[in-house]
């Protein structure tokens, strides 16, 4: 038996499937919706011909135009990057906060298939504001109404690995440093189930460091150690979404440090905060012994009392059991500590007095408050909920803790 159809100007010959004693064909559907006719053709062994003509309907996909002005929200799978779901917003807001890690949040009024670990592309204007990793996604009392947390794209990295290969940093660079960690613990490690395919990684400053990794027994948080090298260093890890793939690049910011004059009209809602109210000194008793550390400007912490870079502060007594304790003990205590020493404002976005549109976490800047002080900082957080300005908060400043102190002690002594 010989069946041919014609479909669509083109005539395409059906093969037989013996599972299913049916013949079978795929056909490749039209652009355009629509009813169309299909005829069929089937030719015995003996060469008797039968014909039939059938109505089928072809529905067409519809494609939305998004316009220029529209928020849109793109879910990918953590896996591959496939686009799981698409939804438009009016409005959201979004935050990048590498110091004290701020998550986006947002409500999805319909039922979805998001999972934790899926990447999110937040657009708006038919720019990308925002990449980030969805952190929890749930429903609300059971209704199909799901708030979605996110964290910034960056949290990819959130995890302990075993310090390798820190000679890179002094012969090398710190970004390639960074780039052969990724790598080997992120990418392309022995564990191919868990490595993220989708990442690619490039280099483009090589800033050579006399500097040590901070590890408690070899082992770092390397996310936290990311984190550091943005507000010590000025290294930019500098996230984008191209051709499906998340592209980063990582370099040392080199652009001369942004002038802020927090008393021009394009800045507003200027608050600093500053706060020296902290642990700097923990006894630990334990069964058999009594130690004590002592909190350091660099916040590194030393058994040495008499140690020139000591802080002053509050002192607390812990008791643990075992000596081999008792050193983590007093280290857990100590970061426990708050160090807030930050000024946030809202910048206007088409100021022509500052290049806010290449502000970038990590970026350096030089502020001058509104009693004519400069603080030299780089800016930790951005917020932007799509109005007309944008808020801008500067991490911790590149000033010793123990400078600090003293300053305030000769402020109070005269």
């Amino acid at each position: 038996m010989i069946v041919k159809l014609l479909f669509n100007g083109s005539v395409v010959e059906a093969e037989y499937n013996k599972q299913t004693d049916f013949y079978e064909i795929d056909l490749t559907a039209p652009e355009l919706g629509g009813v169309y006719e299909i005829a069929i053709d089937a030719t015995d062994a003996i060469g008797d011909t039968s014909s039939e003509t059938k109505d089928i309907q072809v529905l067409a996909k519809e494609v939305k135009e998004y316009a220029q002005d529209e928020s849109i929200v793109y879910f990918l799978d953590k896996a591959d990057l496939e686009i799981k779901d698409v939804i438009e917003f009016e409005n959201y807001e979004y935050n990048i906060d590498e110091e004290t890690n701020a998550k986006t949040v947002f409500d999805i009024s319909r039922k979805n298939s998001i999972n934790n670990g899926d990447i999110v592309i937040l657009k708006r204007s038919n720019n990308i504001d925002y990449i980030g990793i969805v952190e929890n996604a749930q429903n609300e009392d059971g209704e199909q109404r799901q708030r979605t947390t996110l964290k910034y794209i960056s949290n990819i990295f959130d995890k302990k690995v075993i310090l390798k290969n820190e000679d890179i940093i002094f012969n090398q660079g710190i970004e390639d440093f960074i780039a052969r960690t990724i790598n080997d613990e992120f990418t392309n490690s022995n564990d191919t189930l868990l490595n993220i395919g989708w990442l690619d990684v490039e280099v483009l400053t090589h800033t050579t460091l006399q500097k040590s990794v901070d590890t408690e027994n070899g082992i770092y948080n390397f996310h936290t150690f990311i984190t550091n090298c943005t507000q010590n260093y000025n290294i930019i890890l500098d996230f984008s979404f191209e051709n499906n793939r998340i592209k980063l690049k990582i370099y040392k910011q080199e652009q001369e440090t942004e002038l802020i004059d927090a008393t021009t009209d394009d800045i507003c809602n200027y608050v600093e905060v500053y706060e020296t109210d902290v642990l700097a000194k923990v006894t630990v008793k334990t069964d058999t012994d009594v130690l004590q550390w002592f909190l350091k400007s660099d916040r590194t912490i030393t058994q040495n009392i008499n140690d020139q870079d000591r802080a002053i502060g509050k002192e607390d007594v812990i008791y643990t059991s075992n000596n081999d304790d008792a050193y983590q003990t007093a280290l857990n205590a100590f970061k426990g500590n708050s160090y807030n020493h930050y000024i946030s404002f809202y910048v206007y976005k088409d100021s022509l007095l500052f290049n806010v549109k290449n502000f970038k976490i990590g970026t350096p800047l030089s502020v001058r408050t509104d009693n004519n002080v400069i603080l030299d900082t780089y800016i930790s957080a951005i917020s932007d909920n799509g109005g007309k300005f944008m808020k801008i908060t500067c991490g911790n400043m590149r000033i010793n803790f123990i400078d600090k102190i003293n300053q305030e002690r000769r402020k109070n002594k005269w």
